[in-house]
């Protein structure tokens, strides 16, 4: 018995030593059966390990269960010998073990055999959930690796009187669903959710969720009202009608690209996102017409994409806005929400031409037909990366094959939006939420309507130039530093990439590619900020000159684009990209001659602003840190002519201050800039 003991004691002080450090050990004394280690751990990639047993006599080692990434090479010996195993790749799964039987005489003993992979995850984005009081299906999203199948569920109710009331859970698509039943009681409740994950490692990965419902609230008497009645005919002010409304949710609670954010009142160099948590965008069932409701605190907004809800309006505050024609109810608190419920059915947009908008399809669920960037180049917000703290937003110009164009809204909390893949530079859909917002930085009004994108996958679009609706006739994109030293006619820093043509400076008609000429300038169109000096930006490119305006002749000088048109029988159209230094030229207008003669009769096509790049040190509202995109359609009579000259003429002597985006009167020494000129027509 004392042998025995012994023989205990030894094997149990060897499982210690080796979980820490395996290495053969060579018994001294007799013993029926022994392993060096119960726990062998391999790393995800395909290894092989040796396992050490220890017998008086014959023994045997199998697997508890058949397995097709573990081997053993053998699974039988006679007193102290050893067994190799072989595992596969692991690589991209979670941990997994498999338990190993050894056997000799009368004992047995078993080993863990097992092995790393994934680090499991499990990771809810919201740590509080309001339902309402009907119940429903709640959702949040959720990161995780592991399979629902594998976690185990768990709820912890605060009240355990009402245990019970939440259940079926499921994840889609990066989401959580769970479902809570209805209140009926006339008081608030509470739960937990936990989700958790045992590993074969032994370590345990959970996340949890409070739930809190809202009691029964009654509703009595409340009358079902349509859209047009809520748009037409309710007072503005605080809704004393006893009214619900019934509709399709088309944002989602927690998405970074909902609303325009807002500068901070009293820092104007940080942001306020309370706009973008609190917007909830709804359309009617038929998907025809929106409302735009803002709840009263970001916990209100519990609302997530393709909810069937009907919400209570007595109590909200409607706002009537005009050019264009929409409505904002603001004020909205969960347990208005009288039904929510997550539809499985997907929603889909409604397909429209951008010229085909009108104000009823605000705040709805549309898909652009046959759209492109105007101004292909860089991300989804070429801005400089040293700013993001103190804007929120890059609007993309996108143009349609009939030539109508808006811009498409990104917020600089996405996450693509520079993810160092290039934009997509030929044409097809964008989906998302046809929104009419005021970018101060753009100059504010931006047009009547624009487009937010809920995720990448709205943004369909032909990557390859050659699959778009345009032919580029000519184009600039660089600043062409290589040919600054020694210019010519046809090789200078001014030579487009595609096309034939001139671009120029009416001050500066021959090669003077010095700083008081036309110079290399900044551009913000890099793939990824790559590092905290570079910030998104690119040297030489764009162009950069000075002197715009001509004190002689009181008028303002301009960018020329010469070209041909011979040949082209579809209409023309001009995208520009630029910016212009505080005390630069402010206002410009475009337009067209047959030739640049002092005779030549010139027609107007459009006029525009460029808005002061934005000072570091006091950046004003109105200031841009990168660049803006316009676009000009041209009437047929510019196309078919064999030169065509394009002028961007500034209007004014109005310039911006460093406290005043109009303050100033343009000087001599002040300077703008162009980063991409190109002019297009259909094919």
């Amino acid at each position: 018995m004392k042998q025995h003991f012994l023989y205990l004691l030894a094997g149990g002080l060897m499982a210690l030593l080796f979980s820490a450090c395996r290495k053969e050990i060579d018994y001294k004394f007799s013993t029926e059966l022994a392993v060096d280690s119960r726990i062998i751990r391999l790393n995800a990639n395909a290894d092989t390990t040796q396992i050490i047993v220890y017998a008086d006599g014959k023994w045997s080692v199998e697997p508890a269960e058949e397995t097709d990434w573990m081997k053993l090479q053998s699974t039988s010996g006679d007193g102290k010998g050893s067994v190799r195993a072989e595992v596969t790749s692991n690589d991209g799964n979670l941990p997994r073990a498999i338990k190993l039987v050894v056997r000799a005489g009368g004992k047995t003993d078993t080993i863990s055999l097992q092995q790393r992979g994934l680090t499991p995850q499990i990771a809810i984005a919201d740590t509080t959930l309001q339902s309402i009081a009907n119940g429903g299906m709640l959702k949040t999203v959720i990161a995780t690796n592991v399979p629902l199948e594998k976690m185990n569920v768990s709820y912890r109710y605060d009240d355990a009187a009402q245990a019970g009331w939440l259940g079926s859970v499921s994840i889609q698509n990066g989401y959580l669903f769970f479902k809570a039943d209805t209140n009926r009681a006339a008081a608030a409740r509470s739960g937990v959710l936990t989700l958790s994950y045992l590993d074969a490692l032994g370590t345990t990965t959970r996340d949890s969720v409070r739930v809190r419902q809202h009691p029964g609230m009654s509703f009595e008497g409340a009358v079902l009202k349509d859209f047009a009645y809520v748009k037409q005919s309710l007072a503005a002010g605080v809704i004393q009608e006893n009214i619900y409304i019934e509709g399709i949710v088309i944002s989602d609670k927690g998405h970074p690209n909902i609303a325009k954010n807002l500068n901070a009142a009293t820092n104007k160099h940080t942001l306020d996102k309370t706009e973008n948590a609190i917007a909830v965008y709804v359309q009617s069932m038929d998907g025809t017409t929106g409302l735009y409701l803002k709840t009263k605190t970001a916990g209100d907004n519990i609302f997530a994409f393709n909810d069937h809800v009907k919400i209570w309006l007595k109590g909200a505050t409607l706002t009537s806005l005009t050019n264009p024609g929409r409505t904002v109810i603001s004020n909205i608190e969960a347990p208005q929400v009288m039904g929510k419920e997550s539809r499985t059915t997907p929603l889909q947009p409604r397909e429209k031409y951008i010229g085909d908008l009108t104000d009823n399809d605000l705040y709805t669920y549309v898909k652009l037909k046959d759209v492109e960037i105007s101004v292909p180049s860089g991300s989804f917000s070429n801005i400089n990366e040293g700013y993001i703290a103190r804007m929120d937003c890059y609007p993309t110009h996108i143009r349609d094959v009939k030539g109508a164009g808006l811009y498409m809204l990104t917020n600089l909390d996405v996450p693509y939006r520079r993810d160092g893949t290039q934009v997509p530079q030929g044409s097809g859909t964008i989906a998302g939420v046809l929104v009419s917002e005021t970018l101060e930085r753009y100059g504010g009004n931006i047009g009547k309507y624009a487009i937010r994108h809920l995720k990448r996958e709205d943004i369909v679009l032909q990557s390859a130039r050659e699959n778009g609706f345009s032919n580029v006739l000519v184009e600039w994109s660089r600043f062409k530093n290589e040919f600054a030293a020694t210019p010519t006619e046809s090789q200078n820093p001014l030579t487009p990439e595609t096309g034939t043509g001139r671009l120029f400076q009416t001050t500066k008609t021959g090669l003077d590619f010095t700083a008081n000429g036309i110079s290399g300038a900044t551009d913000y169109n890099a793939l990824l900020q790559e590092a905290a000096t570079n910030k998104g930006a690119v040297s030489f490119g764009g162009w950069a000159c000075k002197n715009w305006w001509n004190t002689t002749a009181n008028k303002g000088e301009g960018w020329m684009i010469q070209l041909s048109t011979a040949g082209i029988s579809k209409p023309i159209s001009l995208q520009l990209e630029g910016n212009s230094d505080i005390g630069g030229p402010r206002n410009f207008v475009v337009e067209w001659a047959a030739s640049n003669e002092s005779t030549a009769v010139w027609s107007s096509v459009g006029s525009f602003t460029f808005e002061d790049v934005a000072n570091w040190s006091n950046t004003l509202l109105t200031q841009v840190a990168g660049n803006k995109v316009v676009n000009f359609n041209f009437p047929q009579a510019a196309s078919g002519l064999p030169q065509l000259y394009i002028r961007v003429r500034v209007a004014n002597r109005t310039a911006g201050t460093t406290t005043n985006p109009t303050g100033g009167t343009l000087g001599a020494t002040a300077t703008s800039r162009l980063v991409h000129v190109s002019v297009k027509y259909n094919k």
